[in-house]
């Protein structure tokens, strides 16, 4: 193989393979256990209240909140976890512990597996009766926060929180539909709840991508064994 056309295999295989994972264009959200896909139903625009419910599968359960929204910002709070009654299993449900203006908050792990930008961040004066609340624009792509809480296999979990939205759009949509798939011009507005392991990207690489890297892994074999000899 020529050492440019072994060249372009491997930047070829190393670019999409970078592209499918930090794209930001219209990425569909992360791949999980999902206990609630807020995806065709109304956005609101004052603080309304949700609930849904899972059963324990493992000794520890990740409390994971995934968001988008293109040109504007999804505010959560008073996250509230029980097992029917009883005391809150959530640390910082409310967003009032440690310091403002961080992504991640006291309690909660960020994650970023897109790479996305305009991500969540702890704000003050947003939260229900002006409190802090988690504040999240994250453009073309999600991010996420995250919480390993400990649990009984078998044991059913309640879970109630607190959700609006300071933009002008009505439906969430997992992913923007109006032709703008690069920017804040999108209409893509989604909220995804996931108990279980942590959410992971939707996609993975093409086999005709994985063919190409390996094509020109390949190569370099060939080149370095004609070296040696």
């Amino acid at each position: 193989m020529k050492v440019w056309l072994l060249r372009l295999a491997i930047l070829m295989a190393a670019g999409l393979m970078a592209n499918q994972a930090f794209a930001q264009t219209n990425e569909p959200p992360p791949a999980g256990p999902v206990i609630l896909d807020f995806n065709g139903t109304p956005v609101p625009h004052t603080y309304t209240s949700y609930s849904t419910s899972f059963v324990a599968a493992s000794a520890l359960t990740n409390l994971s909140f995934a968001f988008r929204e293109d040109p504007a910002f999804l505010e959560l709070d008073n996250v509230v976890l029980t097992t029917g009654g009883g005391s809150n299993l959530v640390v910082n449900g409310d967003f009032e512990s440690g310091p403002s203006g961080v992504q991640a908050p006291t309690g909660w792990t960020y994650l970023n597996i897109f790479g996305a930008f305009a991500g969540g961040v702890v704000n003050t004066s947003c939260g229900t009766g002006g409190s802090r609340c988690y504040f999240d624009g994250a453009v073309q792509a999600y991010d996420s926060i995250t919480q390993a809480i400990a649990t009984v296999v078998g044991q059913t979990y309640n879970l109630t929180f607190d959700l609006n939205d300071n933009g002008g759009l009505t439906t969430f949509s997992n992913q923007s539909t109006n032709g703008n798939v690069t920017g804040t011009g999108g209409n893509g507005i989604g909220l995804l709840v996931y108990a279980g392991n942590l959410p992971t990207p939707a996609t993975v690489p093409e086999p005709a991508t994985l063919a190409i890297f390996g094509l020109g892994l390949a190569g370099l074999g060939l080149m370095r064994r004609r070296k040696r000899s």
